[in-house]
């Protein structure tokens, strides 16, 4: 997708890998990056989205569906999750144009993020828009522990995954309670969600120290992105767990 601003900026893809304890490849989340046409430099993706207009936005989904489906084959055959994170504009194109939902929707794998920033999130079930979503995906809530909202929507069960955020990981780590306050909070998210994922792991020390049964997910710089012609890279049990 090519996005024309003061510079001309190309879309473009990498695959992030989340992995269980046990080095098994869970999950890729979709990285979408909008770089210029000479590649020297990169805008944030977020600024991107924010820009484009209702029309726009539905290209930009539409080329997400068009890449899926490419390698859907590959998805299908490792069952590999793929997670695509959406604003609140976007999910409003996904709850209102049936055509590009269901479209998306019958791609199985397919899973939905949310932020914890996603407007009025502490509402639960009373965030209509969240409702809605959770009834035609399943929903992962991103960068849990941020600081911008409560724990209802946990509580409420709108989410098949949690993944905490990697800077309340590593808060949580620094502390001297870490050993006891972090399978405390697992326990009680795992009591409304199917998998809890812990971002930021970057270090050997951070993977040891999530020796914890309660943790089904780890995504941090020890497995950086790849672009989708190495996808296969990914199923290779990494180093860190042999």
């Amino acid at each position: 997708m090519k996005i024309q601003f003061d510079t001309a900026f190309n879309s473009s893809y990498l695959c992030q890998p989340v992995y269980s304890l046990e080095g098994k490849l869970l999950a890729i989340e979709l990285i979408c990056r909008f770089s210029s046409t000479d590649s020297k430099l990169i805008m944030p993706t977020e600024l991107v989205l924010n820009l484009l207009t209702t029309q726009q936005l539905i290209r930009f989904l539409e080329e997400q569906t068009a890449w899926v489906r490419v390698h859907r084959p590959w998805f299908e055959k490792h069952n590999v999750l793929l997670n695509i994170s959406v604003d609140e504009k976007l999910t409003d194109l996904l709850i209102e144009n049936v055509a590009l939902r269901e479209a998306i929707k019958a791609l199985s794998f397919v899973n939905i993020s949310v932020s914890e920033s996603f407007p009025q999130l502490s509402q639960g079930r009373r965030n209509e828009r969240l409702v809605k979503l959770k009834k035609h995906f399943p929903l992962w809530l991103e960068n849990f522990g941020s600081g911008n909202a409560n724990m209802a929507a946990v509580f409420d069960g709108l989410f098949s995954f949690v993944k905490l955020d990697k800077g309340f990981f590593w808060q949580l780590f620094a502390s001297e309670h870490f050993t006891l306050v972090l399978p405390s909070l697992l326990r009680n998210i795992n009591r409304y969600c199917r998998h809890v994922i812990v971002d930021g792991v970057d270090s050997e020390e951070y993977l040891a120290a999530l020796n914890i049964t309660q943790v089904q997910g780890i995504k941090g710089l020890l497995w950086p992105a790849v672009e989708s012609t190495q996808l296969d890279l990914l199923l290779i049990k990494p180093s860190q767990f042999a």
